[in-house]
């Protein structure tokens, strides 16, 4: 049964059966196919993205990245998760050191925090992070104001994200 207490939820039912929550289990996985056209607007989460060098704790828990891709200046993801009595929350952290290849690559990994939900419905939701910070942390370091960085996020089930921005 799906019980959720705060508002913007769907894809409740509980799917976690043949689900890999964990990258480096050998377990079978079903991928749920989800497309932009499959999720209204209303049912849209924002995310905070952390520029750091710290090792601050946003979250470990488990999840499964299910689609990613970088519109404009915002970044986009589909995640599914055990739960669905909490909110959840996600947000996007970076060092903020740019590894020097052309183009610039920035490691980026997401955090979930599930604050103990123990529910065991598995919800998919979609997350947008505003990159504007790491847009304008390349335009001080680079001195200049249209760029062109791959993001590294581990898991990205389709692969490179190439983050391309203008003035």
């Amino acid at each position: 049964m799906c019980r959720r207490h705060y508002p913007l939820h769907h894809g409740c039912e509980d799917l976690r059966d043949g689900i890999k929550s964990n990258p480096d289990d050998d377990t079978d996985i079903s991928i749920i196919s989800i497309s932009r056209d499959d999720v209204s607007p209303d049912e849209v989460y924002t995310g905070s993205v952390v520029i750091t060098d710290s090792h601050g704790n946003w979250g470990t828990d488990d999840y499964v990245l299910r689609y990613v891709a970088i519109t404009d200046d915002t970044l986009r993801l589909t995640v599914s998760y055990a739960g669905g009595c909490e909110p959840h929350e996600f947000t996007l952290v970076t060092s903020g050191t740019f590894l020097e290849s052309s183009p610039v690559r920035l490691a980026i990994s997401v955090a979930h925090n599930a604050n103990d939900d123990l529910c065991e419905a598995y919800p998919t939701e979609v997350y947008h992070f505003e990159l504007a910070a790491i847009k304008a942390l390349y335009q001080e370091v680079y001195q200049q104001d249209a760029g062109t960085i791959i993001l590294l996020l581990e898991n990205a089930p389709n692969g490179q994200l190439v983050y391309q921005f203008a003035v």
